[in-house]
């Protein structure tokens, strides 16, 4: 009975016996790496609202500057470190920077200038922070699964990414009144550290899984660099492929529907909590939901949606129907329960959905894609793509919201319109991986 049981539960999540050890490696992995950021978003985003909600869309604009130049700098890294202490390089900067934190929340007193300040390089910090560290993470895992391996078990691992915000979140929804937002960050501290350790049982247990004719030259890829000499490479070959293009505006549209909704959402807390607990609880709450939602879909129905209807359901979907929920808001507002429906489908959607197709998007391309223009994509687009967003979405809101959220409701449209030319350009690029160069069409990592 206990074999039958659990060759269903094998059939039912689409995972091989040998790659069991793997998949639980790579889920508690992603697991912490998303529970550190779990607990660490509410902080930002009440810390954030310190000087006032108009002051986010400046803090848009230096994150995209702090971002540029941080990318600058791990793509110079990219080309002197080999890719299996590379993660371990990106950690440790965050990790000795929230040591840093955790000091000064503790001595710079509140409802100071300078603790306004520190809030605000506090928020800037950890978007750049959820970048980087979930951008190499998510690196790191597509260059050790196969095509196969990522198609079938990255819906289960991407799970693992929502029930550590599920985690994460509830910590500190539950807890924040009682334990202060400073221990939260050392608790954030603790799951990175051991995050690096799991780091090492991947590649390992990787390798392993490999014939032992590949497994060499698995190891030769993790003991050599990136080779990012020019650290505007990645920006030369997304100009040269139409598809890395389209993938551009992808990110950028992406990060503008998130953040039409983000800015709005952000008005209406202000006003309606009126300290930072309670706002930073209300945050926590509604991650809380959005994740465990995710939770589920990413469970037992993104491998099956990726099977019977394809990346291209995966990448378009949201786009049209969050395009719709802009609209019901332009007839409601302000009302504040329709606009976190409407924002709770969208990240739910993003996270079960869009993420995972997004990372399968990658999972042909070679080392040079997957560590110089997906983190380009990750870092630099997304957030110049929250910088410009964040300035229009100011001056349409200073006219009318309701002109804000119409356009809203087309740029959402036209992403969802962007991740059908995706998904189908992808399928007919699968079809010539061994006859194609990086520039014209992606290959397949031997494995």
């Amino acid at each position: 009975m206990s074999m039958l049981k659990n060759q269903y539960m094998s059939k039912l999540l689409s995972i091989r016996k040998e790659e069991f050890k793997l998949l639980v490696y790579s889920t508690l992995f992603i697991f912490l790496v998303f529970a550190s950021y779990a607990i660490l978003r509410p902080i930002r985003d009440s810390l954030g609202l310190e000087g006032g909600e108009d002051s986010l869309k400046w803090l848009f604009l230096g994150t995209l500057v702090a971002t540029i130049l941080s990318s600058v700098l791990a793509m110079f890294l990219s080309a002197k470190i080999p890719k299996k202490y590379y993660l371990v390089v990106i950690y440790g900067f965050f990790i000795i920077h929230l040591v840093l934190f955790y000091i000064a929340l503790f001595y710079i007193a509140p409802h100071t200038k300078s603790f306004v300040w520190l809030c605000r390089i506090f928020y800037v910090w950890v978007s750049i922070f959820n970048m980087f560290v979930i951008s190499s993470a998510w690196s790191l895992l597509t260059d050790i699964f196969t095509k196969d391996s990522s198609h079938r078990l990255f819906g289960i691992i991407s799970a693992g990414a929502s029930l550590g915000s599920i985690g994460g979140a509830f910590l500190v929804s539950v807890g924040i009144n009682f334990v202060g937002q400073n221990h939260y960050i050392c608790l954030s501290i603790i799951f990175l550290s051991i995050v690096l350790g799991l780091k090492s049982l991947l590649i390992k247990e990787a390798r392993h899984l490999l014939p032992q004719t590949q497994q060499e030259d698995f190891a030769k890829n993790f003991s050599k660099p990136v080779g990012a000499k020019n650290p505007f490479e990645a920006f030369g070959l997304i100009v040269k492929s139409p598809y890395l293009l389209a993938f551009v505006a992808f990110i950028v549209l992406l990060s503008s529907v998130s953040t039409f909704l983000y800015m709005e959402q952000a008005r209406i807390v202000k006003e309606l909590f009126s300290t930072r607990e309670e706002r930073i609880q209300a945050f926590a709450y509604i991650d809380l939901i959005v994740q465990i939602a995710s939770f589920i879909i990413q469970v037992f129905l993104t491998a099956k949606i990726t099977q019977y209807f394809g990346i291209k359901f995966l990448l378009s979907v949201l786009g049209f129907i969050i395009s719709f929920g802009f609209i019901w808001l332009i007839f409601v507002h302000p009302a504040f329960l329709p606009l976190v429906i409407v924002m709770s489908i969208r990240r739910v959607g993003e996270y079960a959905l869009v993420k995972p197709g997004r990372e399968m998007l990658f999972v042909p391309f070679d080392s040079n894609v997957k560590y110089k223009v997906k983190i380009f994509l990750d870092t630099v687009v997304y957030r110049g793509g929250d910088a410009l967003s964040a300035q229009l979405e100011g001056i349409l809101t200073q006219i009318s919201v309701h002109i804000s959220l119409l356009a809203g409701a087309l740029l959402s449209f036209v992403w969802g319109l962007l991740g059908l030319y995706l998904g189908k350009r992808n399928n007919s690029l699968e079809l010539n991986l061994t006859q194609k160069t990086i520039l014209k069409e992606p290959k397949e990592v031997s494995k």
